[in-house]
């Protein structure tokens, strides 16, 4: 992936919380701060943010409320909620949004192991969503120049960058766009990317329990 496409944001004013994501994150990624959720939210959909740490003391209003905001902009992110005050109704209410919790005094190497987990499963996604798009491609009858599109449907890749890896010009990818939705039967490409995504992240327990069982005997 690129930087661009591997990007962790924090919200949080916490300098040793900043710090410790900054660390670990190093070169693998690029890092994002900023003050609230508002600012966050750009971020985290495009181009999509593969981690996201949330300082509980920098939210203003309900935690689930601005949580559950973020999740429905970017349902793949991995989020991190550090609070200073560990209820139960907190957990019940953010364990249903896929997130994870930790409480203060902040244990630093439960931070560094998130930021692991998270670049780990940011290259598994990779390969999930080409298993995903290899299978839409079967059902779809696509063909080989129409899957060529997907990086640019996913944000992965610019207009100009796919033109010249294509050796096409605009016309022509406007005319591959059009195809590629007709085939798909989708309205336009965001609905695909969003259908693609979805339907990748669903159907990624089972390729990752296939893909860690092929690598253990490789």
């Amino acid at each position: 992936m690129s930087a661009a496409q591997n990007t962790f944001v924090v919200i949080s004013e916490d300098a040793e919380l900043i710090g410790t994501v900054r660390a670990s994150v190093g070169e693998h990624a690029l890092l994002q701060v900023v003050r609230d959720v508002a600012e966050a939210l750009p971020l985290v959909t495009t181009p999509p943010a593969v981690g996201l740490v949330i300082d509980g003391n920098a939210l203003h209003g309900t935690a689930v409320t601005q949580v559950s905001r973020l999740r429905a902009n970017s349902p793949l992110v991995s989020i991190l909620f550090v609070t200073s005050d560990l209820r139960a109704s907190l957990l019940n209410d953010l364990q249903p949004l896929r997130v994870e919790l930790l409480a203060r005094p902040l244990p630093l190497a439960a931070v560094e192991r998130f930021v692991s987990r998270t670049l780990a499963a940011g290259r598994l996604s990779d390969l999930q969503m080409s298993a995903w798009i290899e299978r839409l491609a079967g059902e779809h009858k696509l063909s080989g120049n129409d899957v060529a599109l997907f990086p640019l449907v996913l944000d992965r890749e610019t207009p100009e960058a796919l033109c010249a890896r294509l050796n096409i010009d605009q016309e022509a990818l406007s005319r591959g766009l059009r195809r590629l939705v007709k085939k798909c039967r989708v309205r336009n490409t965001d609905r695909l990317a969003k259908n693609v995504m979805r339907d990748a992240l669903l159907s990624g327990s089972q390729f990752s329990a296939s893909y860690v069982s092929t690598s253990a005997h490789a």
